[in-house]
């Protein structure tokens, strides 16, 4: 069976896994295994491939901008909008709280895939990881809590034709599995 995450051995820090953990959804589906508990993965060319479009999309920034230009424009675009991202494409009837524990959710992917296109220092890229985690603690009481609002907020996304990398809604089973199964980090780590 699973060890239990008390006597498991860290790589990162547990503020540093707790951030990573709310990517989870994204990050297990983009990413073979997800990114909770690991250094800055060195993505193949294959993977940079498919990650790079989808995180240029999500930062509003062109998909043929070379690496340099991209490193240039990110880090004080990051710095001075990460809080808005997706909660500015907001739709008539989208739930408010919804969106928050997905934008949560999102900017945690898209920073630390930032970071491992190398577009992102590392401490900026922990800045924000640790800002945005912050914010889902005062938003939500629990993984339960903020589960079941991230189900929700990607429900509205994709209701309304809005893509990412899932591109499909998720399931009540399906949070309920995760929050259940001991190795997932939703289960791994305590939320406060």
């Amino acid at each position: 069976g699973a060890a239990s995450a008390a006597s498991q051995t860290y790589r990162l820090r547990a503020e540093q896994n707790w951030a990573l953990a709310l990517a989870h959804p994204m990050a297990f589906h983009a990413i073979k295994g997800g990114f909770a508990d690991s250094e800055l993965p060195e993505p193949t060319d294959e993977l940079a491939a498919s990650l790079r479009p989808m995180a240029l999309h999500e930062f509003g920034l062109r998909t043929d901008l070379d690496n340099a230009s991209v490193r240039q424009q990110l880090p004080d675009l990051l710095r001075t909008r990460w809080w808005c991202f997706d909660l500015d494409k907001l739709q008539p009837g989208d739930d408010p709280r919804a969106a928050m524990a997905f934008a949560c959710a999102r900017i945690s992917f898209f920073v630390r895939t930032a970071a491992m296109l190398g577009w992102l220092p590392p401490e900026q890229q922990w800045l924000l990881l640790q800002l945005n985690a912050a914010r889902a603690r005062d938003c939500f009481a629990s993984w339960q809590d903020f589960g079941e609002a991230y189900v929700q907020g990607r429900a509205q996304w994709v209701s309304t034709g809005r893509a990412d990398a899932m591109g499909r809604a998720l399931s009540q089973e399906e949070l309920q599995g995760w929050l259940l199964n001991p190795a997932h980090p939703w289960s791994a780590f305590a939320w406060r």
